[in-house]
């Protein structure tokens, strides 16, 4: 999978064994992923990865997809499909962009989830399965972070949240989450998505040069 980095979103590029006309069918049928979604409105598309309706807005059959996602999050974000023949299938490229002017400082957040986005993509389209993989809901850490050479640096803490509980404090550096080290946005962002809501964590932090521990609810 062919990866590049957009200033205002991501793409990926991939092949499929699928051939193209069925590769394109397959996202002309797209449905949600779980009943718990709701489905697209006549004349919108449901895109398989993200999960989302989409408005249309250019269509090629079986070459092009573009289209301005209607649903939270992420809703007018512009989405484009392209297809061409593949020796071994279909080459398919995927991309999603048009965050917005905060867009680089929430890039770490949108990129934790992009890896799941794209990974479904990949087996919806070789497999005809939507996964949903990313829709698992986030426990929350309760402040902002900010990723540093040596870590997680703690931001604004949200008073009652968890790292209020847990004693962290802005500038605090994180050095483990329930036993994990955590030095990225994306190792956050996964242990935020296997701990539950609610459950009991510890997290070990520095302040200057001292180590300290404490725990409370995600």
């Amino acid at each position: 999978m062919e990866e590049r980095h957009r200033d205002d979103g991501f793409e990926a590029t991939f092949v499929v064994s699928t051939p193209r006309t069925a590769a394109w069918k397959l996202l002309e049928e797209a449905a949600p992923a779980s009943e718990q979604l709701p489905a697209p409105r006549p004349g919108q598309w449901w895109i398989p990865g993200v999960e989302g309706a989409a408005d249309e807005l250019e269509v090629v059959p079986e070459e092009l997809l573009r289209v301005r996602k209607a649903t939270f999050p992420c809703d007018g974000t512009e989405i484009v499909v392209t297809m061409e023949d593949a020796e071994t299938g279909t080459r398919i490229t995927f991309a999603q962009f048009g965050f917005g002017p905060s867009f680089e400082e929430r890039r770490p957040w949108l990129e934790s989830g992009w890896w799941a986005i794209r990974a479904d993509l990949a087996v919806f389209f070789e497999r005809g399965v939507a996964c949903g993989r990313h829709l698992r809901p986030w426990s929350s850490l309760g402040c902002g972070v900010i990723e540093t050479p040596g870590g997680l640096v703690v931001a604004d803490v949200q008073p009652g949240g968890f790292a209020d509980q847990a004693g962290l404090q802005r500038d605090d550096l994180v050095l483990t989450l329930a036993g994990s080290p955590v030095l990225t946005v994306r190792d956050l962002a996964v242990l935020l998505r296997a701990l539950r809501p609610q459950t009991e964590a510890r997290v070990r932090y520095l302040r200057g040069s001292e180590t300290l521990a404490g725990s409370g609810k995600l």
